[in-house]
């Protein structure tokens, strides 16, 4: 990103600490003022990346999304406030980041991205940060990005785990790697928060992380994730590496990751971004990271998977009320706050208890929290597949 124009001297007091880094200093500083970039989602990762990039300088960020403030959401999404339960995610950030950064222009796209739209909205921008939480997202912002020639800083985040890269289909010597690239084509959409939980401060990590690879990207400092995918385990606190090789020359977009392969480190100016390219070493196969399951949504739920047995409780916590009959219905959301339905409150806690919903996985989540209730025989079943 090329500097338009100087830093007044509030700007320049206010980023005293990027002035004084080694590496970074002035013309890295006006590079962030100059910047346009537009970040998919305002929820636990979205957060981090909007708080920090305004705070770090960059002169216009985008909010893009379709959602409201819900209570849930304020374990980890911190941008928002109580207050703001019920707003629009993007009015709630906005101000939030107004407050932050006065002198940052601030643009809420309060829309879901679709491959349909996605081009428009990100026309514009220079820089793209995914921190959407669905495939149907992820492939929309990859495709567009790739059109336009933008460089994508993705993330995602799931139980006690992350990962970060940066994609960029403009990158120089071979390695345009996409997102599609590394996972393949767009799979049914699998566990996520609202399944399985997260642990709240791993969005912070992984979201911050964020932040730091789309500023190396606008200012040309440092060494960017471009053909690397950075694996953070909450666990150990640890973060492993895995090299990303480049596409095979003539493989479509959507096949599978291109492997491992040796290259020299190479770097290029791009609208006067310096992208450094790591050089791949052997490592694990890529495509092994981020495994969704394969099976889809059924039409209709099998009931007759569905045990009926004298003194079994069979709860459905499946997307449809009503969807298997003789189960107790009852909402994922409900249980993880402790309301249950009075059907299971009178079951006694050593009786079998079958918890069932569409594909598995929100039952998965059921299971874990009647056991951790003291319910000692639950079990957890997809209806089909």
């Amino acid at each position: 990103m090329n500097p338009a124009g100087g830093l007044g001297p509030a700007e320049r007091r206010r980023a005293a600490r990027h002035l004084l880094l080694d590496g970074f200093g002035l013309a890295a500083q006006e590079r962030l003022a100059a910047s346009r970039v537009v970040v998919v989602g305002a929820g636990g990762l979205g957060s981090p990346v909007l708080q920090y990039l305004a705070a770090a300088g960059v002169g216009t960020l985008g909010i893009i999304d379709d959602d409201v403030v819900e209570a849930s959401n304020l374990q980890r999404q911190v941008l928002h406030s109580a207050a703001d339960v019920g707003r629009a995610k993007p009015d709630s950030a906005a101000d939030a980041l107004r407050g932050l950064a006065p002198e940052v222009e601030v643009i809420a796209h309060r829309e879901r991205l679709t491959r349909a739209n996605a081009a428009s909205i990100l026309a514009g921008y220079h820089l793209v940060v995914d921190g959407s939480d669905t495939f149907e997202t992820r492939y929309a912002v990859s495709d567009a990005a790739a059109r336009l020639g933008l460089p994508v800083v993705w993330g995602t985040v799931l139980g006690w785990d992350g990962q970060v890269s940066v994609f960029w289909s403009a990158a120089p010597d071979g390695r345009a790697i996409t997102y599609p690239h590394v996972f393949g084509p767009q799979p049914p959409e699998g566990e996520s928060c609202a399944t399985v939980g997260v642990l709240s401060p791993a969005c912070g990590v992984v979201g911050s992380t964020m932040a730091v690879e789309a500023v190396k990207v606008l200012t040309g400092t440092g060494d960017p994730a471009l053909g690397r995918l950075l694996a953070y385990d909450a666990r150990t606190s640890g973060w492993d590496t895995i090299e990303l090789a480049a596409p095979v020359t003539g493989e479509a977009d959507g096949a599978d990751a291109a492997g491992v392969a040796g290259a020299a480190d190479v770097g290029s100016t791009v609208d006067g971004v310096t992208v450094p390219v790591p050089a791949p070493s052997p490592s694990v196969t890529p495509g092994a990271v981020e495994v969704p399951p394969s099976s889809g949504l059924p039409s209709e739920p099998d009931a007759r998977s569905v045990p009926d047995a004298p003194g079994v409780l069979l709860l459905d916590v499946g997307l449809r009320p009503g969807g298997v009959p003789g189960a107790v219905f009852a909402r994922l959301e409900d249980l993880a706050a402790g309301v249950f339905p009075a059907e299971l409150l009178d079951h006694p806690v050593d009786r079998p208890v079958v918890v069932v919903c569409e594909r598995g996985l929100r039952s998965r989540g059921a299971e874990q929290l009647l056991r951790a209730e003291g319910w000692r025989d639950v079990t957890s079943r997809a209806l089909v597949g």
